[in-house]
This record gives C-alpha cells, sequence and structure tokens, in this order.
C-alpha cells in the first residue's frame, strides 16, 4: 500500500472514530462554542494527516489528537482572552478617543445583516455553496463533503479556507463605504 493510501486509510478510520468524541471535547473545553471547537477539530485533523503524508508512524493515534486538539483549544482560549483584554465597550469609545461620537452613533446604526449580505455576494459561487450549507442549511461536513464529491478532509479544508476569507474580508470591510 502507498504512503498515502495508508495515509487516507488512517486518516479515514480516526475521523470516524474519533470526530465526535474530539467535538464534544472541544466544546466542553470551550464553554460551548460550537463552531470554536469546530475548528479545532478540523485543525487537529490537518496536523494528523499532514504528519501522516511525512511518513510518521503513530503508535496510539487517540494521544495524539486529544493532545493536539488540546492545544488548539489553549490556543483558542489564549486568542478569546486577547480580543477580550482589547475590546472597548462602544459607549465607552467616544469618551476614550478611540472614535468620535458621531461615528459611535453611526456603528449603533449599521444594518449588520447588509453588510453580511455584501461581503457574502463577494464570494465565488462555489464559496457561497459551501457558506450556504454550512451556515444557512447547517449541513454536516460530512454531508458537505458527499454533496460536493470529495473527501471530508477536503471538506474541512475549504471550510476553514472560506472562514479565513471571510474573517480577513471582515477585518478589512469599510463600514464608511459599505455600511449604515
Amino acid at each position: 500500500m502507498s504512503e498515502k493510501k495508508r495515509a487516507n486509510a488512517l486518516l479515514q478510520e480516526c475521523y470516524n472514530e474519533y470526530r465526535i468524541k474530539l467535538f464534544n471535547y472541544c466544546l466542553s473545553r470551550l464553554d460551548g462554542s460550537r463552531e470554536a471547537a469546530d475548528d479545532c477539530v478540523q485543525e487537529t485533523f490537518i496536523v494528523f494527516y499532514n504528519k501522516l503524508l511525512d511518513g510518521e508512524q503513530f503508535e496510539n493515534p487517540r494521544a495524539f489528537l486529544y493532545r493536539t486538539a488540546d492545544n488548539f483549544v489553549k490556543r483558542q482560549k489564549q486568542k478569546a482572552a486577547s480580543e477580550l483584554r482589547h475590546q472597548v465597550p462602544l459607549e465607552s469609545a467616544a469618551d476614550i478617543g478611540i472614535c468620535d461620537e458621531e461615528y459611535c452613533e453611526r456603528l449603533d446604526q449599521i444594518d449588520y445583516s447588509e453588510c453580511a449580505n455584501i461581503l457574502i455576494n463577494l464570494l465565488t459561487d462555489e464559496e457561497k455553496n459551501i457558506y450556504n450549507l454550512r451556515y444557512s442549511q447547517k449541513v454536516s461536513v460530512e454531508e458537505i463533503s458527499e454533496r460536493l464529491g470529495i473527501s471530508r478532509p477536503a471538506a474541512s479544508m475549504r471550510l476553514m479556507r472560506l472562514r479565513n476569507k471571510i474573517k480577513d474580508m471582515v477585518y478589512s470591510f469599510d463600514i464608511e463605504k459599505k455600511g449604515g
């Protein structure tokens, strides 16, 4: 059996056996944040698959998966804590000079669903389809992979790339031009 076939077979076996268990583990450690837990599980399996492709042998894949997932959970918690420390309540933003009062009032009046629609319309047709399946229709990663005719890891990778693209778009979104 070729190295890639062995890697794919072991990945599929471990994915089937541990995905839900890892998700529940991450979910419990991340205070019920389903998206963050899903991200951690996807990242865990991507690391696992890359190591398998590099020829790494695992005596205990379960231990590796949980240890890796735990590291991603810790990173998620650190990221959330860091973001929380840097947030300023909107009502205080004008007082401390982060933005002027008029700008803060505009932030309150923005139709965020309209902004989301603008961002979604900037996606490719394939990305819109994946977005719609996962976030509007709440379709599982397994079903997305079946509908698209791709492997589960490939579907997970596309979802991760889509989330990253949307995050980048959100951070660069100009509310002055698009919102309110």
